[in-house]
């Protein structure tokens, strides 16, 4: 934490307010407000939100706390709790300030964050909660707007086994006009519905902005893309920019995360039509759609346009990503930078000019986990990952093989942000001097011009290769395969990790020490690993006891590692080169 940030807080650890709040913590600041966690003297813990003095006009903070009051009777198991509104006295200034339900877990900003997508099932569970949070505001009379809704106002609570949702921060809602069912409009740029740039919000606008909410979670991307370099904090700039990108019509979710559905599309093309008229009236409505989706009928597998002739295309389940890898950390961390921020932190790289890298290639002796990181990536992230062998590309055609290569790009570029993962990738673009046949050439030169040009559509190619010399050397280039990484065989912490995974939930003796198991594995693979483990456990099991340090030791006496010193310093020997012979 920024120490110069705690130094300058409203208030303190170990502060109390009213004789009621004693500070315990401080949890975050937006731009209006700053949070604590506190402990109610009767209630417990709380989040206490205490206003900036300086960010308000006078007069407009106890405008500020009478609209928060009006929510202090919204109970739901799907919105934040607000419990008081109320001001105290703070080295002679007055300081207003909000006492809510205190959540463990967080904001679905931070959750987006770290995953970038979520799996399609935690993305309607949620949205359904904060419809379901949404709608009790609206059902008031006269309704309640939230007129902020964004995944920073999202809270996630995990307290039970699936994620709940509360819609917090109901700091700028407002209660409509009776008359005119309206109120003026707030919010943030990027979440604000079209007739707020004209100065109104109605329930349907809190639909918008939830609606764009929900796009978000399905395919990780905002439904218009948005340039705001050289513009910092000039909202009517940002306006502008808005208003222009939103000519546009949005990607339907389905072309973008192919497990979505073409009903799916429908209700979030709904909530975000720039038509309000056309939208969800309310939250009740956005709600009623979604359950209706869910107990659909005789539920489609798939639709036409994700039909695709390669078998190997694969649906990447939620997953542990990068910490279901054991060791491997310097391959992990140039993944997340090269690949994990660029797409987390598109703004940030733009301003550099750091576009994804074109391709990846991973090479190194067999078994080392080549194939499994690729796989952990796409967990990661959760992005489409296309899994191709060289015999998905293969034809008995001329310029058949040409023909596959390019409708596999297209289908990449229709799924982006997409994965292409080639396992034997030297098979598919071998070196044209080996007396290629004239239309294996051809391939090759469709595949690298495919190659060149994909991170500017959100591809990346990531191939794996146990005999990189065999690489056609025009594909090593930067530009291509602009890194070129060596995955060695596992290292003592990994081997550690490994045996400790494969052991796990078996019989073992109280002697087992890991450590010198894994010292005496130098060069041995995840596979050879786990063998040795598996045939301690069948000798064990012929003895009906548990398996012993001895009979581990025995088995790797006997059983040399797949991968030899002498292939292990071939390979290191290419280490950082761009050429291999």
């Amino acid at each position: 934490m920024n120490k110069k940030i705690l130094k300058n807080l409203l208030i303190a650890s170990g502060d109390t307010i009213k004789e009621t709040y004693t500070v315990d913590c401080f949890i975050g600041a937006g731009a209006f407000a700053e949070v604590y966690r506190v402990k109610h003297r009767f209630l417990g813990l709380q989040a206490l939100k205490v206003l900036k003095p300086d960010v308000f006009k006078k007069g407009e903070q106890s405008k500020f706390i009478s609209e928060a009051t009006i929510l202090s009777h919204l109970t739901h198991p799907n919105v934040v709790r607000v419990f008081e509104a109320n001001s105290f006295k703070k080295d002679k200034k007055e300081l207003f300030f909000i006492s809510m339900e205190y959540v463990s877990g967080e904001t679905l900003f931070q959750l987006l964050k770290r995953k970038i997508r979520i799996s399609l099932s935690l993305a309607i569970s949620i949205q359904r909660d904060l419809c379901a949070g949404l709608a009790i505001a609206h059902r008031q009379e006269p309704p309640v707007i939230h007129r902020d809704i964004k995944p920073q106002n999202v809270l996630l609570s995990y307290d039970t086994t699936i994620p709940t949702a509360k819609v917090s921060d109901f700091g700028v809602a407002k209660v409509v006009n009776p008359k005119t069912r309206m109120t003026d409009s707030a919010g943030t740029v990027v979440y604000l519905p079209p007739e707020g740039f004209w100065g109104f919000n109605t329930p349907a606008s809190d639909v918008f902005s939830a609606g764009i909410v929900f796009y978000q979670m399905v395919t990780g991307l905002s439904p218009w893309s948005y340039d705001f370099g050289g513009i910092n904090d000039d909202i009517d700039a940002m306006k502008t920019v808005v208003l222009k990108a939103r000519k546009q019509k949005p990607k339907m979710p389905s072309l973008i995360n192919k497990k979505s559905y073409s009903q799916l599309d429908d209700i979030i093309m709904k909530a975000i039509d720039e038509d309000q008229s056309r939208r969800f009236k309310n939250a009740t409505e956005f709600l009623d759609a979604l359950i209706h989706y869910e107990n659909r009928e005789n539920k489609p597998i798939t639709h036409k346009a994700d039909k695709v002739e390669y078998e190997s295309v694969k649906e990447i389940e939620e997953g542990s990503g990068f910490s279901g890898v054991a060791g491997m950390e310097e391959l992990k961390e140039l993944l997340y930078s090269e690949i994990i921020l660029p797409l987390q932190q598109k703004d940030l790289y733009n301003k550099y000019r750091i576009t994804l890298p074109n391709g990846i290639l991973l090479y190194g002796p067999p078994g080392c986990g080549k194939t499994f990181i690729s796989n952990k990536l796409a967990e990661e992230i959760n992005y489409t990952f296309i899994e191709i062998k060289p015999s998905d590309l293969a034809s008995t055609y001329v310029h058949g093989s040409q023909q596959k290569i390019g409708k596999l790009f297209r289908r990449a570029r229709e799924k982006s942000p997409s994965i292409i993962f080639i396992d034997e990738i030297d098979a598919v673009i071998p070196k044209r001097s080996d007396k290629l046949n004239h239309h294996y050439s051809s391939e090759v030169n469709e595949f690298l011009s495919q190659l060149g040009e994909c991170s500017r559509d959100n591809i990346v190619v990531i191939g794996t290769s146990n005999r990189p010399d065999h690489i056609d050397p025009a594909a090593l280039r930067t530009g291509r395969f602009d890194r070129l990484i060596y995955v060695p065989p596992p290292d003592l912490n990994a081997r550690i990790a490994l045996f400790d995974m494969f052991l796990s939930d078996r019989p073992v003796s109280s002697d087992i020490d890991i450590n010198p198991l894994a010292s005496k594995t130098e060069n041995y693979v995840a596979s050879d690993i786990e063998a040795i483990v598996n045939n301690a456990a069948r000798a064990a099991l012929k003895k009906k006891s548990d398996i012993t340090l001895k009979m581990l030791t025995d088995i790797i006496n006997s059983m040399p590692p797949s991968v030899s010193e002498e292939v292990v310093q071939k390979y290191h020997s290419y280490k950082n080169k761009r050429h291999f012979s």
